[in-house]
């Protein structure tokens, strides 16, 4: 196709605009790899690749907490630093030091080749007041060991001693008002240190009940140093080296018995040459570490939740959730977990949506001052996935059974991956009694953490508002991706010809707030008032996803002025992302401005059963539409369509069409050819008889016209609405209105009593059955029974979508293959679907037959 030969070519091109995540050319939308960035996405849930495409995140386990101090100083910014805008936060922010604070921040960028080194000290001052640095993490973190890497021997010397601290954030509580928090020391050097220039602090096991120490900052404090003598070099090399480089200059008295003593320069100046003993020289100590490295469990889930727009809610009692996820162990709240007197309703939970879909396979909670636990209590996940009522399935991965604990600082849990959007912890309360102080009792519960690892199995992105210029019939969708096996891309569309306006309000110093707040302002705080345009009331929903990466009709109603994309990422494999580099939709003008399409009846009465329907289409042309020539209607995969007739006219009765040839086409569909009808053929209706069966409780029935000749592949979609006046429905979706609840029906064993004996003449039983109203491809199950109930043969049927006639043949042998004996038999006919909550009936059916020689 020339579309795809176009969107091949101008890719590249695409990246060229900046601000839009899309770009216009011709006919043409196209989105390469400059416009991914400008797309909306949960924070943190795509990557960008090095060939210019977008894939989901990638979890990691084992990660050097050091490498995204700043996202995480951004996200939940300390007392501190509130005053600053997030993107005015630098990684300087996040280091306090005695000395060289700029350099501090060197140790953590990933570059051993840069450096911290702390400034000379002043005479007489004591080394650890100066030498010393501290980083703050941006957030709690379970450490499994710190690394120090000093510079290498050409770039400097390791710390002579030195000593490593780290602090979980929190202050100490015997000291009132502690401005500091508590550090405990985890390396100290007691003996000089001249050539080792990596230390690893192993931090597990230092905890009994998770692996790695809980931290947030890492002090590093200096408290030996060679200064002068830093290393002996030869005269030369002292004489090469920068003024600032050299060091101490020795002398040496030479004694009678051969030995040396130190003497200064001018003693050693007026001995004589015999009495001269040696001259040593020394470069000024370099003390240089490259880089700190902070080695934790992995990237946690929970702490972005807000920003990705996910969500936290404790239903039945009010605590301060946000606390629970903000990497500070000093903001914790106190759930309860004992009552007085039990209720009727003892259980308590809190509640997240992740914002997004992660593999999920440990968890770890941090209790507060008191560090009492919970007692019992249990961890649920849920994938998004629905139950019959409406409600999420949740599946249980951790269950502790225990009683409350004191003393507990840490605890976790590790499991099976769980793929998960939403997550809860739920506990049961226990009866407090009235005895001593008799009331309720609660834990101070500080975090709530949980890690996983791999590709993320579900990302969603959003395209801009895309402006067609006009009003388009779109054709045909087009992009490039890699899907390795197990990944998915799911492209979709929707439009409108209207736009809402929504205001967005501003302090001066840029942060948003709600309008309630904007109005109590006072007029020197009051920043900009910004309006951002988004969809309209018109807007069709989101279409089903597009199938032919090469090119798939765009089913969203057209024609429109306005457009959107939606790309989602699929994987069940954590090890493999689907990448998507390029997309492109191609548009072109309308064969008419609109289609209004309507079928009736739309109540069917009987399910399965054949009847007559008719679609009308109302077109509404201006006079320089071209008109169309073909219709296309297309029913879901379990009905048949059977043409009745095809009319137009201006009014009712219609005229039948003469010239109508049925092209061939699957048989969920019917494409009809005729002579052209547009603007002044009187063509203000047009009607299409068809006869079909409906199986499920609802079907969607999509039809389009086209010009054939010029532009063949301009499809334009009918829109469901009101095409004549006095038919009820305005609709193009068929309702089953049926009172049973059965999803199997007018079962039959054709013959009752079948003979298999080769002869050709009823070797063989058909179980003839409609199933209705499974909308997915539920296997189709048929199990035999002779009359002592024991299971001699099982035969199964599945199809894309269960819905339909069967016709399943049984030729009296069992699963072995084997002649079965004469007599009655029971098959137990079923559909292997979920059925709870949806007030499902019959399930099953029994069918009675007789086997006979």
């Amino acid at each position: 196709m020339r579309c795809v030969q176009v969107l091949l070519a101008t890719w590249l091109l695409a990246g060229q605009v900046l601000a839009q995540g899309h770009q216009l050319l011709g006919d043409q939308v196209v989105v390469g790899s400059r416009h991914w960035p400008q797309w909306e996405f949960a924070p943190g849930t795509v990557d960008f690749t090095a060939q210019g495409g977008v894939r989901a995140h990638r979890l990691r386990k084992d990660i050097n907490a050091t490498g995204d101090i700043l996202d995480h100083l951004r996200r939940y910014p300390p007392s501190a630093l509130e005053k600053k805008k997030p993107e005015e936060l630098t990684l300087l922010d996040a280091v306090q030091a005695g000395s060289n604070r700029q350099g501090a921040a060197l140790a953590l960028d990933g570059d051993p080749a840069t450096y911290w080194e702390p400034a000379p000290p002043g005479e007489g001052v004591d080394l650890a007041t100066q030498w010393w640095f501290v980083v703050d993490l941006g957030r709690f973190v379970f450490a499994r060991r710190i690394v120090l890497r000093f510079a290498d021997e050409q770039l400097g010397d390791p710390f002579l001693l030195f000593d490593v601290l780290v602090s979980d954030g929190t202050k100490p509580a015997r000291v009132a008002g502690a401005a500091n928090p508590e550090y405990k020391t985890v390396l100290r050097m007691l003996q000089p240190n001249k050539s080792q220039r990596v230390f690893t602090i192993d931090l597990q096991g230092l905890d009994r009940e998770v692996p790695g120490e809980g931290i947030r900052f890492v002090q590093v404090v200096v408290t030996g140093s060679d200064g002068v003598r830093g290393r002996e070099v030869s005269e030369a090399e002292y004489l090469s080296l920068a003024p600032g480089e050299q060091g101490a200059v020795e002398y040496a008295k030479r004694l009678a018995d051969g030995g040396e003593i130190q003497v200064d320069q001018d003693l050693y100046e007026e001995l004589p040459a015999e009495r001269r003993g040696s001259i040593r020289f020394y470069r000024r100590e370099r003390p240089r570490l490259g880089e700190l490295e902070v080695w934790t469990e992995g990237d946690e889930i929970l702490g972005g939740t807000l920003a990705r727009g996910g969500s936290a809610s404790a239903p039945l009692q009010t605590l301060s959730l946000g606390g629970f996820i903000d990497g500070d162990l000093e903001s914790f709240s106190r759930p309860f977990v004992g009552v007085v007197s039990l209720g009727a309703d003892n259980d308590r939970e809190v509640f997240f949506d992740l914002g997004s879909s992660y593999w999920i396979d440990s968890q770890r909670l941090v209790y507060g001052p008191f560090r009492t636990t919970f007692g019992d209590y249990h961890l649920e996940f849920s994938d998004g996935a629905r139950a019959a009522d409406g409600s999420l399935r949740w599946d249980r991965s951790v269950e502790r059974k225990q009683v409350v604990r004191g003393g507990v600082h840490f605890e976790g849990s590790d499991f099976a991956p769980v793929q998960a959007q939403f997550f809860r912890l739920r506990w049961t309360l226990y009866a407090t009694g009235t005895g001593s102080g008799g009331g309720g009792a609660a834990i101070d519960l500080s975090e709530i953490q949980l890690y996983g690892e791999g590709v993320q199995p579900r990302v969603v992105l959003e395209s801009d508002l895309i402006r067609l210029g006009g009003s388009r019939n779109l054709l045909a969708v087009h992009w490039d991706a890699l899907t390795p096996p197990g990944t998915q891309v799911l492209i979709q569309t929707r439009t409108g010809d209207e736009l809402g306006q929504v205001q967005h309000y501003f302090k001066k110093d840029g942060t948003e707030v709600s309008e309630a707040e904007y109005k109590k302002l006072l007029a020197i705080f009051k920043g900009e008032v910004v309006a951002e345009e988004v969809p309209g009331n018109d807007w069709s929903e989101w279409s089903e996803p597009y199938l032919d990466a090469a090119g798939s009709p765009i089913t969203s109603p057209s024609p429109r002025e306005y457009l959107k994309v939606r790309v989602t990422l699929l994987s069940s494999d954590p090890e493999l992302s689907a990448e998507v580099r390029g997309l492109g939709l191609s548009f072109a003008d309308p064969v008419a401005q609109s289609l209004v399409g309507e079928i009736t009846p739309v109540r069917v009465d009987t399910l399965g059963r054949q009847q007559q329907f008719s679609l009308y289409v109302r077109p509404r042309f201006a006079g320089s539409d071209p008109g169309f020539d073909h219709l296309l209607l297309v029913a879901p995969p379990d009905m048949r369509l059977e043409l009745a007739g095809l009319y137009r006219g201006a009014q009712q009765p219609l005229d039948p069409v003469a010239g109508v040839e049925q092209l061939p086409t699957a048989s969920d569909s019917l494409l009809l050819r005729f002579p052209l009808l547009g603007p002044g053929a009187g063509s203000e209706l047009i009607r299409l008889d068809f006869r079909t069966a409906l199986f499920a409780a609802g079907a969607v029935l999509n039809a389009a016209l086209q010009r054939g000749g010029k532009g063949g592949d301009t499809w334009q979609g009918s829109i469901p609405g009101d095409a004549v006046a006095d038919l009820p429905g305005n609709s193009t979706t068929l309702v089953g209105a049926f009172g049973g609840s059965a999803l199997i029906d007018e079962v039959q064993a054709v013959p009752p009593l079948f003979t298999p004996n080769g002869d050709g003449v009823n070797d063989e039983v058909q179980f003839r059955f409609r199933v209705v109203r499974v909308g997915d491809g539920s296997p189709v199950l048929v199990h035999i029974h002779d009359l002592g109930g024991r299971l001699v043969r099982s035969l199964t049927e599945q199809r894309a979508f269960s819905t339909g006639a069967y016709a399943i043949a049984w030729d009296g042998r069992d699963d072995e293959g084997r002649l079965l004996p004469p007599g009655v038999y029971c098959a137990r006919l079923s559909v292997d679907t979920e059925v709870r909550g949806a007030r499902i009936g019959r399930t099953q059916v029994l069918s009675v037959v007789s086997l006979a020689y």
